[in-house]
């Protein structure tokens, strides 16, 4: 069958040398040839801008590219990880520096010591230079060869060349690449499984993803036999290892036989589970606590999933800097056996952590209802383990500036105070199960609406988070409950006030739309002498398999969520939302969403006087139009012409009321075309960056809110509505993608509005491209 072999481990040995040496070879070289030469002006220029920098010591050119020619199936990401000889990596103040003393030399007026100083910053920032050394480069290339070969190419030959690129005008060593036909396995075989139950054995030889027919790679193999051993290991065989695999070539390279040996020791089962506290000077953490964390028990079979899920279970608590779970050896002082040729004893260590926390920062946040972009100040006091049981309390304070991008807009800006106290019992028991844990919370607000009207709200939350299985299409379900309070501050003399200082009509129409909405609110106060305005019980399932929560490139989210309120309003509030993204090409993903909901109300009847309360609480209504909705309208701008527009009033007044009486239906869809742009070659580090990092959006957003909150409108939404009244806006934008999310900007227009009299297609109308045809907004993370 040719040559048998194990899985090779290439090892490159680069030459090192340490400062002494080279201020000892710099002395030499001085002496040897006197004082050095100083470079000229041309000279100079040759050496920087063509040649790149030289090292002081060992003159050596400075490596500023290397590039990977005749790859077919391999690609230079991937190659680029197996040398050592890597080109610079300049930071923006050595570039800074080069590009202007790169300039003030040909300027013949530059005063010397203004290139003296340039010169000494980039002498400074020497250690951010890196040298082409043939020895290194030639060991590149044998490790190319070996990385080949481990991944079939076994015919496989590398060349190498190191000069100037006119093209790129950069030092560029080149790889050449000539890989051949990659050879495919042709038979596998698993030794040593003879032992093991019939169901776990069947199980370990389906885990492993090789199968004949597929192309060699040994990391694959690795990968393969890996998952074998993992299954004996998550049932009861803790010891189970593997010989590194027999690889046998064929004369022609093309076919592989690959022999594993595997030896799955005996099977276990956990005798004793014993725990290890070191809490140092901080409080203890309750062993029930601890142990209702472990998703093991004595008497199961050993399984290492489990245990390192039981670890993660620990370190969730947040109360440990460590946590250990190994297997325990004999106590040769008592004679005691924790292990035996049947079972295994386990010992669970954790070192407790410093529990309290106190801190400031900036907020930037969306809101989880309407997804409005928040931002603002807020100061945290935290402490964990306020009982003994890893409970977490915690003091907040924060000052928010609301819906940032309806203010960028042109829209009026709301502002909130807020302080809440939360206690969070992270294990409080098990549901089918599942283990779940309570959030409490009591909150205390005060929002600005019009001068001197604020909105005063208070109020207790239980919310329970509980974890369904990973596999499921919902994987997390939240039980809330809470009760609320609302006052309208300044109320009855408010009123007055505001009309006094309105100056405008607008403002004027402003002032009133916005009391308007809580008479109901203050009737119920002043008649029922409730101290609650409202009770709310819901639920929301979530199913989260995004491969990245901030900017995924392929998974979905759902949730489904239904809340009853009762009280000033009374009310059944639902909505579904499902968003995916998917790999179309090369840097290039799709996206879509599906938002749908509804309130219906128990006090409504049509036509009936003692039954049009109408009220719902301002953040549980629906609102359409803007950076998370449909883009080309701004924030809470969008309402259907039939169920939703509110007659009576001028355009600036209905302006005002879009943003403060919302609907009870709504429904967007959405698409969108994302591209990431690819490093550039030829321009420096600095701008390769920022171009690799951005990229470009085309999009589609369709749909509207109905059924108006008002008692004339409430309950006229018809079918046709939701094709005829329904937006479609296309637009492009720009993502630039940060630690906490891409930044974007949108740019949009309508392709179809419902809301104009005339011209409601974009054919159809004249100066389509003028800016009052086009909405430009901003928002942090994607759209959906």
């Amino acid at each position: 069958m040719g040559l048998y072999r194990g899985i090779l481990q290439p090892v490159i040995n680069r030459t090192r040398y340490d400062a002494l040496t080279l201020r000892l070879f710099l002395v030499c070289l001085l002496c040897a040839i006197g004082a050095p030469h100083l470079l000229s002006q041309d000279e100079y220029q040759d050496s920087v801008a063509r040649s790149g920098e030289r090292s002081r010591f060992l003159q050596l050119d400075e490596l500023q590219d290397v590039v990977f020619l005749g790859c077919v199936q391999t690609t230079p990401e991937q190659l680029i990880g197996v040398i050592s000889s890597l080109p610079s990596e300049l930071s923006v103040t050595r570039q800074l520096t080069l590009y202007y003393e790169e300039n003030f030399r040909r300027n013949t007026a530059t005063p010397p010591s203004v290139l003296e100083r340039l010169g000494s910053i980039r002498k400074d920032l020497q250690n951010e230079l890196r040298f082409y050394d043939p020895d290194a480069a030639r060991s590149d290339s044998i490790a190319l060869v070996t990385y080949l070969d481990q991944n079939g190419y076994h015919h496989a030959k590398v060349n190498y060349n190191f000069e100037y690129s006119r093209e790129t005008k950069k030092n560029t060593l080149t790889f050449t690449i000539v890989e051949g036909t990659r050879a495919i396995v042709d038979t596998l075989i698993v030794s040593g499984l003879e032992s093991v139950d019939e169901s776990i054995r069947k199980s370990a030889l389906s885990a492993t993803s090789i199968k004949s027919g597929d192309a060699f790679g040994e990391s694959g193999i690795e990968k393969g036999v890996k998952a074998v051993i993992n299954v004996l290991r998550d049932n009861g065989y803790y010891q189970a290892t593997y010989e590194p695999p027999i690889i046998g070539i064929s004369e022609d390279g093309l076919h592989d036989t690959l022999v594993v040996i595997v030896d799955p020791g005996k099977r276990v089962r956990i005798d004793t589970i014993i725990f290890a506290e070191y809490r140092g000077i901080y409080p203890s953490v309750n062993e029930s606590t601890r142990k209702r964390q472990l998703d093991i028990d004595v008497g199961q079979w050993y399984n290492r999933r489990l245990i390192e899920q039981s670890r993660a279970n620990l370190m969730s608590l947040g109360t440990f800097e460590i946590v250990l779970i190994d297997t325990i050896a004999d106590d040769s002082a008592t004679g005691k056996r924790h292990s035996t040729d049947s079972t295994v004893g386990l010992r669970i260590f954790t070192r407790n952590s410093k529990p309290y926390d106190v801190g400031a920062n900036l907020l930037v946040y969306q809101t989880a209802v309407d997804n409005y972009l928040n931002v603002g100040v807020g100061a945290t006091a935290q402490y964990r383990n306020t009982f003994g049981g890893a409970q977490v309390a915690s003091v907040t304070l924060q000052y928010v500036l609301q819906d940032v991008s309806g203010f960028l807009q042109g829209q009026a800006l709301q502002t909130e105070a807020l302080a809440s106290v939360v206690l969070a019992w992270p294990n409080v028991g098990r549901i089918f199960d599942q283990r779940f844990g309570l959030q409490t919370s009591t909150y205390y607000s005060i929002r600005q609406l019009v001068n001197p009207f604020r909105l005063e709200s208070m109020g207790l939350n239980a919310r329970s988070p509980i974890s369904l299985h990973p596999q499921t299409f919902f994987n997390g379900v939240d039980v809330s409950v809470g009760l609320e309070r609302q006052v309208p501050l300044n109320f009855d003399g408010a009123l007055d006030e505001a009309l006094k200082d309105a100056t405008t009509p607008e403002d004027t129409a402003y002032v009133l739309s916005t009391f308007n909405q809580f008479l109901v609110l203050d009737e119920y106060l002043k008649t029922t002498g409730n101290f609650f305005t409202g009770i709310n019980v819901g639920f929301t399932l979530r199913g989260d398999h995004r491969n990245n929560p901030i900017n995924p490139t392929s998974g979905t989210f759902s949730s489904v969520s239904l809340e009853w309120g009762w009280g000033a309003g009374k009310y059944l509030r639902g909505q579904a939302y499902l968003s995916s993204a998917f790999p179309v090409g090369e840097r290039l993903v799709g996206a879509t969403k599906i938002k749908i909901g509804h309130i219906q109300l128990f006090e409504f009847v049509r036509g009936d006087s003692t039954q049009n309360n109408t009220y719902v609480p301002l953040e549980r209504q629906f609102f359409a139009g803007g950076p998370a909705s449909i883009r080309s309208y701004t924030s809470r701008t969008l309402h259907d012409p039939h169920s939703g527009e509110i007659t009576g009033v001028d355009a600036n007044q209905q302006y005002i009321l879009s943003n403060v009486v919302g609907s009870a239906s709504l429904i967007e869809l959405g698409f969108e075309l994302r591209y990431t742009f690819e490093r550039p070659k030829g321009i420096s580090d600095l701008w390769a960056s920022v171009i690799e990092r951005s990229g470009i959006t085309f999009f589609t957003d369709i749909g509207n809110s109905f059924n108006r909150f008002t008692t004339d409108l409430y309950g006229t939404m018809r079918l046709e509505d939701l094709y005829k009244g329904s937006a479609i806006a296309v637009g492009v934008g720009y993502r630039f993608d940060t630690p906490v999310g891409p930044f974007r900007i949108d740019y949009a227009t309508s392709f179809y509005d419902p809301t104009r009299p005339t011209g409601k297609w974009i054919y159809d109308r004249s100066h389509i491209m003028s800016t009052s045809n086009w909405q430009l907004s901003i928002g942090l993370g994607q759209a959906f």
